[in-house]
């Protein structure tokens, strides 16, 4: 006999299921692949029985815990902007990635970090939202992404263009600043390797400030799936939304290439998922979709510490295997 739910109690049921697998992999990434035998006994003693002089609870508390709530907030960040560029242009392939947020943030802080002289001694969050800000501008306006009917094959080919000459110029300055490149290229590849306490306390208060901005845009959102046109006589100012969207994309964006790197395809298969789960509202998609981005990059980074221990394999490879597939299958089924 089948069982079926009403449509809002299989939402709360893949939400909590959702939760669970964020819970469990934030959980195991605490104690698991460490050179000090942690078991998640240490983790209980943390909240029950603190000893400061227990090297086992520092080591979960000062290396492993603000990487994985790092991790955590970085995939719930790209899940949102990837949501809001999905549903600003109402192309399924938008993306930080793809549209040359994430590459044009890169770019740019790559280029602060190597004392540039057009863009050093700027600070690492401004160069990142500069670059961004760039990287978004020159693919929207290549592709005709602002226009009242977005053509998604020029959006993509405008994006893949910019990502290329964006990839290129980093890789240039990368020959340039042969002393500091190995450092330089593990942070482009997506790393939480050098994550601490003090990088966490850079990323919470911007990421806070972007997500609330991005709530902010969600009735608006709502009335854009059914056109600019329908939304605009419906009491949304759509040039107001745009502007409130992309300072979102770009906050959130940047903020997360600044402290972790590039990580790639997160924004792409986050909203994807959400809408699996969820439905279409941006109410309930905005957190549903920050939930599996967390997820997604937790289990990733946890994965990337699985692989050749003890060495790390950078998480932006991690999600640029899943994610790569995953484009394909979108552009495949999209043709279809």
């Amino acid at each position: 006999m089948n069982i079926t739910y009403p449509v809002r109690k299989k939402q709360q049921l893949n939400t909590l299921l959702l939760i669970t697998a964020l819970l469990s992999g934030f959980i195991i990434s605490l104690y698991t692949q460490s050179e000090f035998l942690l078991q998640v006994n240490d983790i209980w003693q943390i909240l029950t029985a603190y000893d400061s002089s227990d090297i086992k609870q520092q080591v979960i508390l000062s290396l492993r815990l603000p990487r994985s709530l790092t991790a955590c907030l970085i995939g719930f960040n790209l899940g949102a902007a990837g949501l809001l560029m999905q549903g600003l242009t109402r192309n399924p392939l938008a993306s930080p990635t793809l549209f040359a947020v994430s590459s044009g943030a890169a770019c740019v802080t790559a280029l602060n970090s190597l004392t540039f002289a057009m863009v050093s001694g700027l600070p690492s969050e401004a160069a990142a939202f500069i670059g961004a800000l760039t990287g978004g501008l020159l693919v929207f306006l290549l592709g005709g992404g602002l226009n009242t009917q977005n053509n998604s094959l020029r959006l993509i080919l405008a994006g893949i263009a910019v990502n290329g000459l964006l990839t290129s110029l980093t890789r240039a300055a990368l020959i340039i600043a042969d002393d500091t490149a190995y450092s330089l290229l593990h942070w482009l590849s997506g790393s939480l390797s050098d994550i601490d306490w003090l990088r966490w306390t850079q990323l919470w208060p911007l990421s806070l400030a972007a997500l609330l901005l991005a709530v902010s845009t969600c009735r608006g959102l709502n009335l854009n799936a059914l056109g600019e046109q329908t939304a605009f006589s419906l009491g949304i100012n759509v040039t107001w939304l745009r502007i409130r969207v992309c300072l979102a994309v770009l906050l959130l964006t940047s903020i997360s290439v600044t402290i972790a790197g590039p990580i790639v395809f997160v924004g792409l298969i986050a909203p994807h998922l959400a809408r699996a789960l969820c439905g279409r509202s941006h109410f309930i998609l905005l957190p549903v979709s920050g939930l599996s981005g967390a997820a997604l990059v937790c289990w990733a980074d946890l994965l990337s510490r699985s692989i050749v221990p003890p060495a790390e394999t950078p998480v932006g490879i991690i999600t640029a295997l899943i994610g790569t597939p995953f484009f394909i299958y979108l552009v495949v089924q999209g043709k279809s």
